[in-house]
């Protein structure tokens, strides 16, 4: 079929349009029927399952016999008999293309004698009341203005069957051209209108210069025909068809080119990177499910409609992959889109040949076929979608760097992009690619990447964070895309943006740590730890803070100074991990203390979102800093607000699972409040900050919030009071 038709279901007319060797075939049967010699009612069958390519070939034996048609020699009766629902019509208008068919060429003789025949035949079932019809009337009796003038007397003839078909025959015989009777798509007829078919082909039957191609689905066909005469079976076609043909079966080379060539008209080429892994999913997950020529139609039909909707979102060839699931395997593909969680990420505890409990479960839950060669094909087909499969059946495990190279591709295995596979549109999980695209392309340009971060912090995401932490996640995974020359432009924006990125909503809950601070430090790091060495990445990061938010300078400062002086027993850094040079990391502690106490002056240190960490760092910083933070608390208390806002800093939320017995712990996070005060000494007076939190608490004239922030505070002060080490 011409590519041009690539969603067309329509059967070829053509040679020039065949592409699985169908037309030697039907070029060697025409030559036969054109060569067969007086036939007596012959029947020739074309037995394929449907969607095998029978119209085409049909049509292709039709295009052969061109000339001989033309020459007179033969006739063709074609009868589209899915055009007619109901025994009653279908029966008709056999009778009827007969008779408009055979009629003209042969005469009087043969039209009195064809009604007739076919009014004997009907008259035995409930389709006598319309035999009358059968040269053409409209309505059930109905005669028109043209009609033979025998008509109205049709159905008292006493004329035999016997008697009428020889009449035919003798019609017939008289021809110098025979009649080739075509009637195809049988497999579209209900079961009993296909056998209402057979039934009126043998009913007719030896007929001279009168041939029959037939086209239908012999298993079918047979089984319609078991039900209705148990004793008769396969018998039953044997002895009305005198030559069946099954078409050349495709080969599998030329189905996969086909397909190959219209996926690159509907869906475009896959990268050159990726050609390798593309033919890989393509020949083990495509290519055994490619049986016939309507099987590559009508994967080609769908991806013409699903592929528009996520073209760029997704990996061309686990979507054509999964595609071609939908289409064959309806019941693994839902197995494989309600199990997320089994197939994306990855799963070390399944790393172990010897866990064959685990194996069992995967096999009960995706292989649908119990026989062993299968079951081996569609494992490898699986893995080829899903890597992390390959921990569970073989034994093979993935690491972090493979997990995030997956969602680089947006596979169908990266928990990211799992969904969009299934739902045609991407969700809030991943950045549409033309966006991450139009990210990187810009990121020098300071003022599109800070309306890109202020637009995403408004807007929420399903799992409750914004959309800034997906920029920072995406940025990360792709880091090594972004220019040499955008990185410090890139670095610079985002640490002024520091702070107004710290949102809560965007900090993860139960036993995850991470947060946009965290976010950004990764990032940091991919940009720069494998790009430059330590003197130049020095020197882009020490410009980059140059103009970095208060909060987020205090931890860039504390964690490249760390890698040089770590605490407890841990040992320095290895220069290639560390952040800056050592120089520079000392004239960063002293950056920051130079902010830190600009920010005392003014309003801005008690407005950070991190308070009680900025009082710590401060203590640690050079120059006697534990002094100023001691002296700057004081000052603070004496302002209830002041007091609020510390109540608040101090105060920290943690999540914690019931483990239970049996597996039977809680399925949520339980939250706890901790109120953080067994260090607060050394940044203020505690004793006098209690006091105050106390008074307060006693107080009636405070705000609804205020009062629960003090109540909250108190009460998770005095169960630490009572329990120091919970």
């Amino acid at each position: 079929m011409p590519d041009k038709n690539h969603h067309n279901d329509q059967p070829i007319a053509q040679p020039d349009e065949d592409r699985f060797g169908i037309d030697p075939f039907a070029k060697a049967l025409a030559s036969s029927i054109r060569k067969m010699a007086s036939p007596e009612g012959a029947v020739i069958a074309l037995n394929e399952p449907w969607g095998s390519g029978k119209s085409s070939a049909v049509n292709l034996v039709l295009y052969h016999l061109r000339e001989a048609v033309e020459a007179n020699e033969i006739a063709v009766v074609n009868f589209a008999c899915w055009w007619f629902r109901g025994e009653e019509a279908l029966a008709l208008a056999f009778f009827r293309e007969l008779y408009a068919g055979l009629g003209p060429s042969i005469g009087e003789r043969f039209k009195k004698a064809l009604p007739k025949l076919a009014a004997r035949l009907l008259r035995a079932g409930s389709l006598a009341r319309s035999a009358i019809d059968v040269t053409g009337a409209v309505g059930a009796g109905a005669v028109t203005s043209g009609a033979m003038e025998w008509i109205s007397g049709l159905m008292h003839q006493e004329e035999t069957v016997e008697k009428l078909h020889a009449d035919l025959s003798k019609a017939l015989a008289d021809q110098n051209k025979r009649f080739l009777i075509v009637i195809d798509d049988i497999d579209r007829l209900s079961p009993d209108e296909a056998l209402l078919i057979f039934r009126l082909v043998k009913s007719i039957g030896n007929l001279p210069n009168v041939l029959y191609l037939l086209a239908y689905d012999r298993r079918l066909a047979e089984d319609i025909i078991a039900k209705r005469f148990p004793s008769e079976g396969p018998h039953y076609l044997e002895k009305i068809v005198q030559a069946a043909f099954e078409l050349p079966e495709p080969r599998q080379s030329d189905l996969s080119q086909q397909l190959l060539e219209r996926i690159s008209v509907i869906c475009g080429s896959p990268e050159r990177d990726d050609l390798v892994r593309f033919m890989n999913v393509f020949n083990n997950v495509v290519v055994p499910e490619l049986k016939m020529p309507r099987d590559l139609t009508r994967l080609a039909n769908m991806l013409s409609v699903t592929w528009p909707a996520v073209k760029n979102e997704v990996d061309l060839g686990d979507f054509i992959g999964l595609e071609t699931f939908r289409l064959r395997r309806p019941k693994l593909y839902r197995a494989i889109r309600l199990n997320k969680a089994k197939l994306c990420g990855l799963n070390y505890r399944h790393g172990r040949p010897s866990e064959t409990r685990v194996s069992a479960e995967y096999d009960r839950i995706f292989l649908e076929s119990k026989e062993r060669p299968e079951q081996e094909a569609l494992r490898l087909a699986l893995m080829r979608l899903f890597p992390p499969l390959e921990s569970v059946w073989s034994n093979t495990i993935y690491g972090d760097d493979s997990a995030v190279q997956w969602s680089r591709q947006r596979r169908a295995c990266s928990k990211a992009h799992f969904d969009t596979y299934f739902r045609f549109s991407l969700g809030d999980e991943a950045l549409p690619k033309g966006e991450l695209d139009e990210l990187i392309e810009r990121a020098a340009d300071k003022e599109f990447i800070r309306s890109a971060f202020r637009a995403a912090l408004k807007v929420n995401r399903s799992n409750g964070t914004t959309r800034a932490a997906l920029l920072l996640d995406e940025l990360n995974q792709h880091a090594d895309r972004v220019p040499d020359d955008s990185v410090q432009p890139l670095l610079t924006t985002i640490f002024e943006l520091g702070d107004k990125l710290n949102v809560a909503s965007d900090e993860a809950k139960a036993f995850s740590i991470v947060d946009n601070q965290l976010r950004f430090h990764w990032l940091l790091r991919t940009l720069t730890l494998e790009r430059w060495d330590l003197a130049k990445r020095s020197v882009v990061l020490m410009e980059a803070s140059n103009t970095a938010a208060l909060g987020w300078l205090t931890k860039f400062a504390n964690s490249a100074y760390r890698d040089y002086h770590p605490t407890g027993s841990n040992q320095p850094s290895s220069e290639s991990d560390c952040l800056v040079t050592s120089d520079d990391a000392d004239k960063l502690l002293s950056r920051t203390l130079e902010r830190i106490r600009a920010a005392s002056r003014t309003s801005e240190l008690s407005a950070q979102r991190e308070l009680a960490y900025l009082l710590y760092r401060w203590r640690d910083l050079p120059d006697d800093a534990g002094a100023e933070v001691q002296l700057w608390t004081s000052e603070q208390l004496a302002s209830d607000e002041m007091v609020v806002k510390f109540a608040e800093a101090f105060t920290s939320y943690m999540w914690s699972h019931s483990m239970g017995f049996a597996g039977l712990g809680d399925t949520v996070a339980e939250r706890s409040i901790r109120a953080n005060v067994s260090m607060l000494q050394l940044i203020m007076d505690k004793d006098r900050f209690r006091t105050r939190v106390e008074e307060l608490a006693a107080r009636q004239d405070l705000s609804k919030a205020h009062a629960g922030v003090i109540s909250e505070f108190l009460a998770a002060w005095k169960r630490h009071d009572a329990n120091p080490n919970d």
